[in-house]
């Protein structure tokens, strides 16, 4: 790959990378470098194009932090410190509008297969049988899934409002 396709490779795909690792870990420092990991492996191993590289750079994000959770052999290193010290949240950068904030906290107390799938396929606009791939699901358990976490987002924001 040369360098012009690299760079639009980063350029393109950075941000859906970056917030997909962001809600595996939590952990800004950590999702930052997850990120580094996966964009160095593409330019390592990548010599395509095309709307596979996404689902191929989500692939190998989702497997950067199961790698780290791995070594560390302990969950809770992954979610340590959540935001930085001087108040650099990346929720709080990410969604500035308190409804969506709201939204996404409302996100994070389901369990964490339904957040993927939450995350997968509104934030980074997967398909059902992108996402079932990319987890190692069928794409009905995808469907089943993703219909499940709506009910319970709903449930949870309607008991918030009340």
């Amino acid at each position: 790959m040369n360098h012009d396709a690299i760079e639009q490779l980063y350029e393109r795909y950075y941000h859906e990378i970056y917030l997909y690792a962001y809600s595996l870990c939590r952990n800004h420092h950590i999702a930052q470098e997850v990120t580094s990991d996966t964009f160095f492996k593409a330019f390592v191993s990548i010599d395509e194009s095309g709307d596979s590289v996404k689902f191929w750079l989500l692939r190998v994000c989702k497997n950067c932090v199961i790698d780290r959770w791995r070594k560390s052999r302990r969950l809770s290193d992954l979610s340590e410190n959540e935001g930085s010290e001087d108040g650099d949240n990346p929720s709080e950068r990410i969604i500035q509008n308190e409804t969506y904030l709201h939204l996404y906290q409302a996100i994070l107390t389901l369990p964490a297969l339904s957040q993927e799938v939450i995350f997968l396929f509104y934030f980074s606009g997967l398909s059902g049988e992108q996402i079932a791939k990319t987890i190692g699901r069928s794409p009905g358990a995808v469907r089943t899934l993703l219909y499940r976490a709506r009910i319970q987002l709903k449930e949870q924001l309607k008991e918030e409002s009340e």
